[in-house]
Formats: structure tokens, sequence, C-alpha cells
């Protein structure tokens, strides 16, 4: 090759290293600008991803949230009662009605069936236990062998029956209805508001629960006048108010002119023969005065709720076992409620005498008589 060729080579040579290096120069600013774009566009979707899990993080707070809210109604039991009679018959079943809707208004599940028949309440009972009720309330006398029955073939349900005789099982309450305590200060007024100085006691049945009541609305009586005399008449029913009507029209042809009832029926019964015959007429554990306006003078008003919580606490607790439950005037279980329309006839020393009692009894200061037969 001759110099001249070879001086030709050599620049040729030359230019193409240079434009090979301003070749690869150039390509990485094109190149640049693209690498930025990958984190750019990447960015987005990772924040995505933890937004999304933030957005999924308040369904992680509502699990427990909806944990909580169900603890209770796990927890907490829940309470059914079982009644002879209409719910609102101002009485006997409206006193359990009242406390159960005071125990639902805390948020337990409650329930109700109202004017069950003797041989009907077996059934329901059973239909209460397979719903998974904790405690049922049968809330008669009268359900006392249904009761036991039933409870023996459910033993991890509480029962509790209206027997007032200490009768229980391991999954049975007996409760008291210690009326004697109020009926002896209502005698105090009975006492001084009866002219003929006899009174009535009209009963279902002669059980230790109404006996008491007339026995002690008669030692209140004696207080006032040492003469008084009581009429007791067992109907045989709970709730027929014909029944007791005809036995109190009989009381009232002996002298009667002022009753205390025990049930339901038998106080209907009362209010309907006093307006026929005159007389007065105690309204039995309810507010009985809109049944009688002119002839009830006074309410014995029985306040279950205190109870059924007990009854329930126990049933949480695990500590439910032959439970006797005794609530009266101490604990606010049992009331002494005037007719207010016609509360100016009753004499002044009257109602200061019955005050004074009914303080009395609840400090423990005066025991009341109980004479069950």
């Amino acid at each position: 090759m001759s110099l001249k060729n070879y001086s030709i080579v050599s620049i040729l040579t030359l230019l193409i290293f240079i434009l090979a290096g301003c070749g690869g120069a150039a390509q990485p600013p094109a190149a640049e600008p693209a690498a930025p774009e990958e984190p750019a566009a990447e960015a987005p979707a990772a924040t995505e991803e933890p937004a999304a899990e933030q957005a999924e993080a308040p369904a992680a707070t509502e699990e427990p949230a909806a944990e909580q809210a169900e603890a209770p109604a796990t927890e907490a039991p829940s309470m059914a009662i079982v009644m002879t009679g209409p719910w609102d018959d101002n009485s006997w079943n409206e006193a359990g009605y009242d406390a159960i809707q005071a125990v639902g208004a805390t948020g337990t599940e409650i329930a109700f069936s109202e004017s069950v028949a003797d041989a009907d309440v077996a059934r329901v009972l059973r239909e209460y236990a397979d719903q998974g009720f904790d405690m049922i309330v049968a809330h008669s006398f009268s359900y006392q062998d249904a009761t036991f029955q039933v409870a023996e073939e459910y033993p991890e349900v509480n029962f509790a029956w209206a027997g007032g005789i200490e009768r229980t099982a391991t999954n049975v309450a007996d409760y008291a209805q210690p009326f004697y305590e109020a009926a002896y200060p209502i005698g105090i007024i009975a006492g001084h508001m009866s002219e003929s100085g006899v009174l009535g006691a009209l009963y279902g049945f002669d059980i230790p629960v109404c006996h008491a009541m007339g026995e002690a609305l008669l030692q209140g009586a004696q207080t006032v006048n040492p003469e008084a005399t009581l009429i007791q008449t067992a109907v045989g029913d709970w709730v027929d108010v014909a029944k007791a009507k005809e036995a109190a029209l009989a009381q009232a042809d002996a002298g009667v002119d002022f009753w205390i009832e025990c049930g339901e029926g038998p106080a209907l019964g009362a209010i309907e023969a006093a307006k026929e015959r005159g007389g007065y007429v105690t309204g039995y554990v309810g507010d009985m005065t809109e049944n009688g306006p002119d002839v009830v003078l006074v309410n014995l008003k029985w306040n279950l709720e205190p109870m059924f919580n007990q009854m329930l606490a126990d049933t949480a607790a695990g500590t439910f076992d032959n439970p006797y439950y005794t609530y009266g005037l101490a604990e606010g279980a049992m009331l002494v409620d005037y007719n207010e329309a016609l509360k100016d006839q009753i004499p002044a020393e009257a109602i200061e005498a019955v005050d004074q009692i009914l303080a009395q009894v609840a400090a423990g200061e005066f025991e009341v008589p109980f004479v069950p037969e």
C-alpha cells in the first residue's frame, strides 16, 4: 500500500471511531428519559396497592367491631315468659309483661306468650327451649307440673315458676309473692273504711301465698277495729271472672264491703260485685283503677323487674342452683298505690299509719306475720 493510500485509510478509520463514539454517547440521553418514566408509571401502582390495603383496613377493623357487638348477645342470657292471660290485664300478667319489657330495654333478647292454658304450657316451654332461650319463666302456680317436666328434658335451660312454696330443682327456681307484706297496711285502710267490719278475701285457690294475704289484711284491720272479721273464699280458678263475681256477691250478702283478692279473675269479679253492691276493692298486683274507678280504693302493686334481673344474673354467672327468690317491700317489689280520685275519702290518720308501717317493714323494724294456712 502506498503512503497516500495508507493515509486515506487511516483518516477513514479515525472518522469511523469518532462517529461510533458520538453515536454511543447519544444513546443514553435518548434512553434516560424512558428510565424515569418506568418508576413514574410504577409509582401510582405502587401507591395504589397501599391505598387498597388502607381501604381494606376498615374492613379488618369492622370484624372486631362486629364481634364486640355480637358478644353481649352470645354472653348475655335471653329470657321468655309464659302467662295465663292477656298481657294488658292491669294485673298479674301485666306485672310480668312490664318486667320483661324493662329487661328487654337493656338489650336482652326477650319473648312472651299470653293466655296460655295449663294444657298447652308444656308445649310452649319446649318451643322456647328449642329456640335457645336461657331463662324461661312460667308465670303461674298452675304451671307447676309442666315446668318441672320440661325442665328435666332441658337440663341446660333455666326455668322458674310462681309457686311461693320453695319447691325448686337444679334448673328450676321458685319465687315468692310476699303480697301479705303490703296486705297488712291495706288492712289498716280497710279497718277505717269498712262500715260493717266484715272483710272479704277472694282467692283463685287457697294456696299459702293467697291465704297469707287475707290473714295479713285482717291483722292490719284489727289494729283499727279489733272486732273486724274475714270471710275467705277460694273460687277454684285464676281467670274466671263470672265465677269470681258470684263468690264476691255471696260475700256481699254476708256483709263484706271491703275486698282483697289473689288472682286476676277474683280481682275482676270483686270489682264487678262492688259496682253492684257497693264497697271497696283492692287492685291486685297492678293498677286496676280503670277497671273500677269508683270502687278500687287502693292497689297492691308488684314490681318483678329486680327479681327478673337477678334470675338473669345468676344464669349468666352459672350460680343458678335451686334458687328461691323473695322480693318484697324492702326490695321495692311490693307497693301500695292509691286511687287518687278516691284518696281524699281515706282518713289522714289511716294514710299516715300506712306510711309508717311501710317504712318500718322496709327498714326491717317490723315483720308482718306470715300465716300460710
